[in-house]
């Protein structure tokens, strides 16, 4: 076999994108070129959702009390912190989005990376085009949450630990350490699927010294969050408190699965949503397909081993793609974790998954490398035109939307109030006259996991205050379709209701 420059085999077997016409980085820096374009294009595309608003509502604060309202909420705070200093100089959706965005087009060289082990220079061509397409990829570099961000953390962390393991040396080491720490800095899910890491590592089979030096450094990745567990020890009161997520089913495993290519389920009411699920569906079956091809890849003589050697006096020996394939498939096992604490307690969700599963999008390009080039093409396409369906076709709730028609018609007596769902979406955009009168309304107060951590004092009641009926004052209730306020005064009744994306305004007054 031919060695190109770096000690690396040339390709064998199906061309890789672009043809010959460039080399592997020109080509590889025109894919991330185009999934920062379509990424940065589509920011501010979608309304903040409900955690988007979360985020929004926090960062809006001082540093120092933005660090109180997430240590009494579900997650680290470095995710946080980075969106605080962006919002020194960016606000709106596309600046709440921008931390999220980066991490997404990192994760498309990165994915790249791992797919090269495998497959060579095709195979990381086909995985950087086919992350860079992916609906839950893209949706996920879209979400102003800490998800995309630790997603990429830990598929580098996937790398380091493997380059490490490679070449083992104290600076190889203390960079995957550093950046294991960020990804459980960003997310706890973080740890999970690094202790995933970990035991696939052992497919790979080091010697005693580099387990051990590998477990050192993961280990001093957990600890490094110990301070701040003792400062957020008030997010261990959720533990025992109820969850959103349904017990673990077929269908919850089903919808969970299908997620991991076609991104969050569209809701109802959203416009054109029977198109929208038909190539959420394409899109899952053209991912899982890239996937089964991989069984033939690293059964085939022509996929090239891993690139890099070992280094001089290791004791790693140089794995074969097979290998090298079942440790991405191993570091994606924290899924599995999720799914069997599942059956104590359930926290099967695909955002959480979506941190674990991500070194499968590099297998998915070995796949297409080994795939007859017109097919994987249209498998490519197959992906991307839902992400540029879910893209443009507004599907988040827009809430924010009524807030225009309540500031216009809002009076001093006059209640604003909203369901659990609804709330801080009015709370982060409203203005000081909404603000003023702005109540969560509900029978009973709200569990932690609606962001109640953001609330300020006294925003949950549990009727109309007597007040506002004293004066006769009409209520603006932002809630769910087809839902009604508790405890309306006595004479109070609906005389108008306007509903968008998930969501309705409906206007109470007194009346005969």
């Amino acid at each position: 076999m031919a060695d190109t420059r770096e000690g690396r085999p040339a390709p064998v077997g199906p061309i890789g994108l672009f043809g010959g016409m460039l080399s592997y980085r020109s080509r590889l820096a025109l894919i991330a070129a185009a999934a920062a374009v379509l990424r940065l294009a589509l920011l501010a595309r979608q309304p903040l959702g409900v955690d988007e608003d979360f985020t929004a509502a926090a960062v809006a604060r001082p540093l120092g009390d933005m660090l109180g309202v997430v240590s009494r909420d579900s997650a680290p705070p470095l995710f946080y912190v980075l969106e605080w200093l962006v919002a020194q100089v960016a606000g709106g959706p596309a600046g709440l989005r921008l931390v999220p965005a980066v991490a997404g087009i990192a994760l498309v060289p990165l994915l790249a990376a791992l797919a090269r082990r495998v497959g060579g220079n095709a195979a990381g061509l086909w995985a950087a085009a086919f992350a860079a397409v992916l609906p839950a990829t893209l949706v996920a570099s879209e979400n102003g949450r800490m998800y995309s961000l630790a997603g990429a953390l830990v598929v580098a962390s996937t790398l380091l630990v493997w380059r490490a393991i490679e070449r083992p040396s104290l600076r190889a080491w203390v960079g995957y350490c550093l950046v294991a720490a960020a990804a459980v800095w960003t997310d706890y899910f973080a740890a999970v699927a690094l202790a995933g890491v970990f035991v696939a590592l052992l497919a790979l089979r080091p010697g005693r010294r580099t387990t051990a030096a590998a477990g050192l450094a993961t280990a001093i990745a957990f600890a490094a969050i110990g301070p701040w567990l003792v400062f957020a020890r008030a997010q261990f009161d959720h533990a025992g408190g109820s969850f959103w997520i349904p017990p673990l089913s077929p269908e919850s495993i089903a919808g969970t699965l299908g997620q991991l290519f076609a991104g969050p389920v569209v809701g109802p009411g959203v416009p054109g949503r029977e198109i929208l699920v038909a190539l959420q569906v394409l899109a899952v079956a053209a991912g899982s397909a890239a996937l089964v091809s991989l069984a033939g890849a690293v059964a085939s003589p022509v996929v090239p081993r891993i690139a890099r050697s070992a280094a001089p006096g290791s004791d790693f020996p140089k794995p074969a793609a097979r290998r090298a394939a079942l440790f991405l498939l191993l570091a994606c096992g924290g899924v599995v974790a999720l799914a069997v604490v599942s059956l104590w307690r359930p926290i099967l969700d695909a955002r959480y998954a979506g941190v674990m599963w991500l070194p499968l999008f590099a297998l998915a390009g070995v796949g297409l490398a080994a795939t007859p080039r017109r097919l994987a093409v249209a498998l490519l396409v197959a992906v991307a035109v839902p992400s540029l369906a879910l893209g443009t076709v507004i599907t988040g709730p827009e809430t924010a939307s009524l807030l225009p028609e309540i500031e216009s018609r809002a009076g001093p007596h006059d209640l604003v109030a909203a369901d659990p769902d609804h709330y801080l979406p009015l709370l982060d955009e409203g203005g000081p006259a909404v603000l003023a009168r702005l109540h969560v309304l509900d029978a009973v107060d709200p569990p932690w996991y609606f962001g109640t951590a953001a609330y300020p004092p006294d925003a949950v009641v549990h009727s109309v205050p007597a007040d506002v009926a004293a004066a006769g004052g009409t209520v603006f209730y932002v809630a769910d379709p087809g839902a009604t306020p508790p405890s309306l005064p006595p004479g109070y009744r609906r005389t108008e209701q306007r509903c968008v994306i998930a969501a309705c305004l409906t206007i109470y007054a007194p009346g005969g």
